[in-house]
Formats: structure tokens, C-alpha cells, sequence
């Protein structure tokens, strides 16, 4: 079976990571830091390669300020590396294929022509740095990649942020990525729907684009808090109906769950996802990284999203180039593609790329 279009909902290119200027540079480590510091990877000794049980930065707070003051430097062959204490350490971060920490749009656009992918949407993470123009020239030069705007959602100025956003708009990005992490840098006195963002809210209303939510927020309840903003996420939908949302990375809970409740579906997901403008990108594939492709585990919790939310409501990402940490790219789709028998070919279209054409206001 083949989808008639196959549009991926979770790209990423980006340059050299720590490339940027030396002001943002510093603050783009810093969200890095926060963001790894419980990663499934695992940390490991730089003197022997031993793993770590437990993250040498482990944080005391859940605030950028909270974290220990480590030194974070871009390694080879996709690591981060960290002296602390003065100990080294490292992350295997992404897959060793990524020799410089760089995601090249020529890369990914050889990896698509060898999966048979047509198009990405590009999400557009702090962890990569601000890549406005960066993205503007991706479009310009790649139309079959679609970039997402980005703002920083801890600013002081969100008019400024929304002319920000309508600059990236009019340069071709088809959306915004909203970031809830990022509210670590405000030791996250501030929520996506507080007031302040009404001018944002206004702009996206007004040029009919979807947003991208990333709510996990790498807090010390990495569950507890990734759930909060689920629900925080079902009331902010019900008061914008107007605008259509993508739940990106889902469903996250498999990931941060004890491994005896992991592939249970959270009541607040599926809530969240029952409101008529919100969709889910589904990206089970990564989410239980001590598993095998084709992860007989994701075919029942496959089945009770296609069957409780309905084929209209889901999409595919792959989160390419990490997917490869745990499959190829066309594993990423395959299993579903080949395992999930119960959808239709319609269901697949809508799956693969219908979808997210509809909600792009794209042809598919």
C-alpha cells in the first residue's frame, strides 16, 4: 500500500549547532542543557565511555537558572559534551551520522527521494537556534520543504514577536511552532495562555495558519507538567476554535512513564484531541526507544487513536534526522503503513499528507 501524497509532519534542518552568533550561541547551549539533561540516550564518562545511571546535570529547579553551571560543547559524530565539576561527560545526542551536529536541506531532501517522501514541514526548535532567515532561504531554494515560524515566547514584547512572525510568514514559513520549554528562561511564570499572547493569537486567526504545539517542558515531573499543559492545551482550544493545532511528539507519555504503565494512552490526550481543531502527530517510532521496529506494541495504541479520534485527526512525523536513532526513515512510516491492516487507503492519504494539506491549504 501507498498514501497518494506523503507529506512528513516533523522535519528538522538547521546549521552547525552553536554556530550562531555569540549572543544567541550562549543561549541556544543554555536551552540545549535544559532540554537533554534527562534524556533516554543516557549519559556516559568521557575517561572510559561507562553510562551513567542517572544525568550528571541534573538540574535543582526547573528553570534555565536552576540548572548547574556546566560547560556544553558540540561534539563530533552528534554529540554533547559537558565538563562539570571537573568531569567529562557526553550525550549521544543524535545518530553518529551526524558527524558535525548540521542538518543540510540536501540531506534531507536525498533521504526523502530514498524513502519516498514528497514533502517535510521543518519545525523550527530554540534547541537549533533562531533561524528565521535560514528557514527563508530553505523555502526559497527546497519549495518541497515548509518551514514553521518561530517567536520567543518568553519576550517582553509579543507585538514585536507577532511582526516577527508575520516577516516569517510572508517569507513562506507555513505556521507557528510554540515552544513550551522555552518558558524555563521565565522559571515558567508565564503560560501559552496567558493575555499577553492575544496579539499572536490575532495574527495566526488572521492569516488562517496552523500551530504547532511542543509541550513537554523537560521539568523535574516530566509527566506530571508535560500533562498540565495537555489540558492547558484543551482549554486554549476550546477558546480559539478558529485556529488548528497539531500536538506534536505524540503521544510523549510512553517515554516518561514507568515502563508497566508506558503504552497507556492518558486520558487528557485524548480529551485534548476530541476538539474539532485539534489534530495529533503521531510519532510512536521514537517513543519507546528500547523496542524494535515494527513495534507490535504501537499497533493497538495505533488502532484506539485511529478508532476513538478518527482518521481526520492524525498525522505523520518522523522527526528526522533523530528518527535514526531508532529506525530509517522509511521504517519511520512503514509501521503503519504495512502493520496498521484495520486503515483504509483513504485513511492512509488522510494519514500520510491529507491532513496536513488541509490544513496547510495545500494541494495534496
Amino acid at each position: 500500500r501507498q498514501a497518494r501524497m506523503i507529506i512528513d509532519g516533523h522535519a528538522h534542518v538547521f546549521p552547525r549547532i552553536g554556530s550562531a552568533p555569540p549572543e544567541l550561541a550562549e543561549l541556544q547551549l543554555r536551552f540545549l542543557q535544559h532540554h537533554v539533561q534527562y534524556h533516554p540516550q543516557g549519559f556516559r564518562r568521557a575517561a572510559d565511555g561507562s553510562r551513567l545511571s542517572g544525568s550528571p546535570i541534573a538540574p535543582e529547579g526547573d528553570a534555565l537558572d536552576d540548572m548547574p553551571e556546566a560547560e556544553v560543547r558540540i561534539g563530533r559524530h552528534g554529540r554533547l559534551e559537558f565538563r562539570l565539576g571537573g568531569q567529562e561527560y557526553y550525550l549521544p545526542w543524535y545518530p553518529p551520522s551526524l558527524d558535525e551536529l548540521a542538518a543540510t536541506p540536501e540531506a534531507l531532501i536525498a533521504q526523502m527521494d530514498y524513502a519516498g517522501v514528497d514533502r517535510a514541514v521543518i519545525q523550527h526548535d530554540h534547541l537549533y537556534g533562531r533561524l528565521d532567515d535560514y528557514l527563508a532561504d530553505v523555502r526559497r531554494r527546497f519549495p518541497r520543504l515548509l518551514p514553521l515560524a518561530q517567536i520567543d515566547e518568553w519576550s517582553d514584547d509579543l507585538a514585536g514577536e507577532a511582526a516577527r512572525l508575520r516577516r516569517q510568514l510572508d517569507g513562506g514559513c507555513v505556521g507557528l511552532y510554540f515552544c513550551v520549554e522555552a518558558f524555563a528562561k521565565l522559571g515558567f511564570r508565564r503560560a501559552f495562555d496567558d493575555p499577553c499572547f492575544e496579539p499572536v493569537w490575532a495574527l495566526v486567526t488572521e492569516r488562517g495558519v496552523p500551530v504547532f504545539w511542543y509541550l513537554y517542558t523537560s521539568q523535574r515531573d516530566r509527566l506530571g507538567t508535560c500533562l498540565e499543559q495537555v489540558r492547558r492545551l484543551d482549554r486554549w482550544a476550546q477558546a480559539h476554535p478558529e485556529i488548528a493545532c497539531i500536538y506534536t511528539h505524540g503521544i510523549e507519555s510512553i517515554v516518561l512513564r514507568p515502563r508497566a504503565e508506558r503504552f497507556v494512552i492518558p486520558d487528557e490526550v485524548l480529551a485534548c484531541c476530541r476538539h474539532p481543531n485539534v489534530h495529533l502527530e503521531v510519532m510512536l517510532h521514537l517513543m519507546a526507544p528500547d523496542t524494535e521496529y515494527p513495534y507490535a506494541w504501537a499497533m493497538p495504541i495505533m488502532e484506539r487513536l485511529h478508532r476513538e479520534l478518527g482518521p481526520d485527526k492524525l498525522i505523520w512525523g518522523s522527526d528526522m534526522p533523530a528518527t535514526l536513532r531508532s529506525c530509517t526513515y522509511r521504517q519511520s512510516m512503514d509501521y503503519v503503513l504495512r502493520h496498521a491492516g484495520y486503515m483504509t487507503a483513504a485513511d492512509l492519504d488522510l494519514f500520510y499528507g491529507g491532513n496536513l494539506a488541509r490544513l496547510l491549504n495545500m494541494e495534496a
